[in-house]
């Protein structure tokens, strides 16, 4: 086996007010299908629970073409690990319209393993010799990405998390931290723009019945590129979020601002 892809329906879940298909919806795809390809080499988080260690995705990296993918239209997620190191394994991936072939997104996540008592990071070296490696398919160098320095604060809002957040690991879902980074950016900028670029760092986990703070803060010098930080209640970062964005093109070109509030 080199590479593993899995076709999926969009369904009024993975949709926004547009019926577009949301950029978290991009990262579940990419996750399940990863988990999928996994469980077939014995290798899912259900397996690994039974030596007491968990997987974690660390860092999350796509680039979105500008074609725009609605509800009930099928895409094709493939996946593939492309490399490894004692404490990573970085899975890439391409999503495509099924049918035609036509691309929507590509990138690369990063994977780890926890020791579920420790919360430690576990090495891999045990697994790779049976871990199936594509190197040659890899779609770029698997450099931790440096986001740049932040600009002007736009806004800032608060959440407390619910029982709706979590995952089966119960600490909040990975996939929440981006829809709750997306309520500080007004509906009229994402009803006339789509993701562009897209680059998650998930740094500590949260629970349920805590409150984060998600900070909206502008880029110098870019347009249309924005950087997130949700940060829990003692300042401790969560998660950071770079986003880069261009108009959707099912809207006539408008120029959107955001404005501070």
């Amino acid at each position: 086996m080199t590479t593993y892809s899995h076709t999926y329906s969009i369904t009024a879940a993975d949709m926004d007010k547009d019926y577009r298909l949301m950029p978290s919806a991009v990262v579940l795809y990419v996750q399940d299908a990863w988990a999928r390809m996994m469980s077939t080499l014995g290798m899912a988080a259900f397996d690994l629970i039974k030596e007491n260690k968990i997987w974690i995705i660390t860092e999350f990296n796509a680039h979105f073409e500008p074609v725009e993918t609605f509800w009930s239209e099928a895409v094709e997620t493939t996946v593939w690990n492309s490399e490894t190191s004692p404490l990573r394994i970085y899975s890439d991936f391409r999503i495509t319209k099924s049918g035609t072939g036509q691309l929507i997104a590509q990138g690369y996540a990063c994977w780890s393993i926890l020791d579920a008592d420790t919360k430690r990071l576990a090495r891999t070296d045990a697994m790779q010799q049976s871990l199936p490696l594509v190197d040659d398919l890899a779609l770029g160098p698997h450099k931790k990405l440096r986001f740049p320095a932040t600009g002007d604060l736009l806004k800032q809002a608060d959440h407390h998390t619910n029982s709706l957040d979590l995952d089966f690991n119960g600490h909040v879902n990975n996939r929440s931290y981006l829809n709750i980074a997306l309520l500080t950016v007004p509906d009229t900028f994402l009803s006339h723009n789509a993701p562009a670029h897209l680059s998650i760092h998930w740094l500590h986990e949260t629970f349920e019945n805590e409150t984060l703070h998600c900070l909206l803060f502008a880029v110098p010098d870019t347009q249309g590129a924005f950087l997130h930080r949700i940060e829990k209640e003692d300042g401790t970062p969560a998660v950071e979020i770079y986003s880069e964005w261009r108009p959707a093109t099912h809207y006539t070109p408008v120029a959107e601002t955001l404005h501070r509030t």
